[in-house]
């Protein structure tokens, strides 16, 4: 029992340990499909899933900060934003252009003595059809 001590291990690196593993699972998959036991379909599954579990998912993007967004640092005291401007609020119903206009302004002239048929119709954004062929 006086034999001689057992000492620890160097520690090991990470990085060869690593590829160590991947190229063992690789050499047990090609003898697996060489033996006929897996399909090439399913040695290419295992190691597309083996990538993916690997890989970690990416991180959501959160939506970046308004333009009008006023950065503080800690322990800044607080400013309130000026509000005393008006609000731009965009024009979603806008203008014809100026040679479509007075080709439209007669029948617009009509659309607008008709009573819509429903209440708001005639506020109603214009609706823009594609056909993609």
């Amino acid at each position: 029992m006086t034999g001689p001590r057992k000492t620890s291990a160097a520690p090991k690196d990470p990085a060869v340990e690593a590829e160590f593993l991947r190229k063992t699972v690789l050499g047990i998959l090609s003898v697996l499909e060489t033996k006929g036991l897996l399909s090439t379909q399913e040695v290419d599954g295992i190691l597309r899933a083996a990538r993916a579990a690997a890989t970690p998912p990416p991180t959501p993007r959160l939506g970046g900060p308004a333009a009008t967004t006023q950065w503080t640092r800690p322990g800044q005291p607080h400013q309130p934003m000026d509000r005393s401007g008006p609000v731009a609020i965009p024009n979603v119903l806008r203008a014809a252009p100026a040679g479509a206009a007075s080709s439209a302004a007669p029948t617009e002239a009509s659309a607008q003595q008709e009573t819509p048929e429903e209440p708001g119709a005639a506020q109603k954004p214009p609706v823009i059809d594609f056909d993609l062929q």
